[in-house]
C-alpha cells in the first residue's frame, strides 16, 4: 500500500493542478462583444408580457401599500365600534363572541 499521508497526496494533486495552466486567451478574446450580443438576442426574444410585467412593479407595489392602509383603517375602526358596543351592551357581545 502506499504509506504517503493523504494530505501530502492531496497537497501533491493540488501542486499539480495549480503548475497545469489552461490557455483562456481564445475565450478572453471579445468576450464583453460577445456577452453584449447575446442578452440583446435574449432580450428581443422576450415576451411582450415580460417587458410589461416589470414595468409594472411600481404600479403593483403602490396598489399593495393602498390596500395595507386601507386595510388597517378598517380594523382600527371596527376594533374601537367593537369596544364601544361591548360597554353599551356586555351582554349581547358575549353572546355574539359565543356564537362565532
Amino acid at each position: 500500500m502506499n504509506e504517503t499521508h493523504p494530505d501530502q497526496q492531496l497537497d501533491a494533486l493540488l501542486a499539480r493542478a495549480r503548475a497545469h495552466r489552461p490557455d483562456t486567451s481564445a475565450v478572453e478574446y471579445a468576450f464583453e462583444t460577445r456577452l453584449m450580443a447575446r442578452l440583446r438576442a435574449d432580450r428581443a426574444t422576450d415576451c411582450i408580457w415580460t417587458k410589461v410585467s416589470w414595468r409594472m412593479i411600481p404600479f403593483f407595489a403602490t396598489c399593495a401599500l393602498a390596500l395595507a392602509l386601507w386595510h388597517m383603517q378598517i380594523t382600527s375602526e371596527t376594533d374601537e365600534a367593537a369596544q364601544i358596543a361591548y360597554t353599551e351592551n356586555p351582554d349581547t357581545v358575549e353572546a355574539w363572541d359565543t356564537l362565532n
